[in-house]
């Protein structure tokens, strides 16, 4: 190991020494060692060994599937690394919406395996997303249950907001709500994905663009519950412009037009 490497290393302990400090309750504890077990310890440091990442600053976001962190790579460039955290009743969800889908044959039952695998279908499906085109995190590398993307917000650190933090900022609802559901056609019917829990949550809004984000539930259009999902992320979009003083399409024509064009492009 180079002097450099070690430097990283110590870094890497530092911060994770400083996280644990901060855990002030038997549930931030929990929480914690869901996070940074000693397996994603170890992920974490053979990243910085190869290069894939430089230095690991701090957290970005928190939820109940994942840590986000802001972290630069090899050039300093902005990154963002999505840890899945290693829980039970997280796998047993997560299989509902891996099961089924044709681009995943063997799941088994271990947890462990279904977040990795979860991991995996993060980076495949933001790989889907930007082959089709659209905005999104550009995916660089997974490994066990630690995501590397591109970041997406200010070179400081700081992240883009989230589309319901933005409202105030619109120019044009209207317009921005067309985005919203042009988005959800071109992921349909050129990416081969529905998002399966797209929401003003899941959407990022950055230099006054939308982004797409957290893809991990997405699922193949070939999954059986495909349709099912599509008609609840057209419902969670229209629902949270209906708030605002714009026109708002039928949601079942939009869904109509969309499966028809979808078959369209298929024959």
């Amino acid at each position: 190991m180079t002097r450099n490497q070690e430097r990283k290393i110590n870094e890497l302990d530092e911060m994770v020494d400083k996280q644990r400090i901060k855990e002030k309750n038997s549930e931030d504890k929990d929480a914690y060692q869901r996070v940074f077990d000693a397996r994603t310890i170890s992920t974490l440091r053979k990243l910085l060994n190869t290069g894939v990442i430089s230095k690991l600053v701090g957290i970005i976001s928190q939820g109940k599937e994942a840590n986000v962190y802001f972290a630069y790579g090899a050039q300093q460039e902005s990154l963002a690394i999505k840890i899945y955290k290693i829980d039970i009743q997280s796998a047993r969800w997560m299989k509902n919406y891996i099961k089924g889908d044709p681009r995943f044959k063997k799941i088994g039952s271990n947890p462990d395996q279904i977040i990795f695998m979860w991991c995996q279908k993060e980076f495949r499906n933001l790989k889907q997303i930007d082959n089709a085109d659209l905005p999104c995190p550009i995916p660089l590398h997974f490994k066990n249950n630690v995501l590397v993307m591109t970041f997406i917000g200010n070179a400081d650190g700081t992240p883009a907001r989230k589309l319901k933090e933005c409202v105030s900022l619109f120019q044009n609802p209207a317009k921005e709500l067309e985005t919203s559901l042009d988005y959800i056609d071109r992921l349909y019917r050129t990416a081969h994905l529905v998002h399966a829990d797209l929401s003003e949550f899941n959407i990022l809004y950055h230099e006054s663009k939308q982004i797409l984000i957290d893809v991990s539930q997405a699922v193949s259009i070939a999954h059986p519950k495909a349709k099912q999902y599509l008609a609840r992320d057209i419902r969670n979009i229209i629902n949270f412009y209906s708030r605002m003083d714009v026109p708002i399409p039928d949601p079942m024509e939009i869904y109509t037009n969309i499966i028809e064009k979808g078959h369209k492009s298929d024959e």
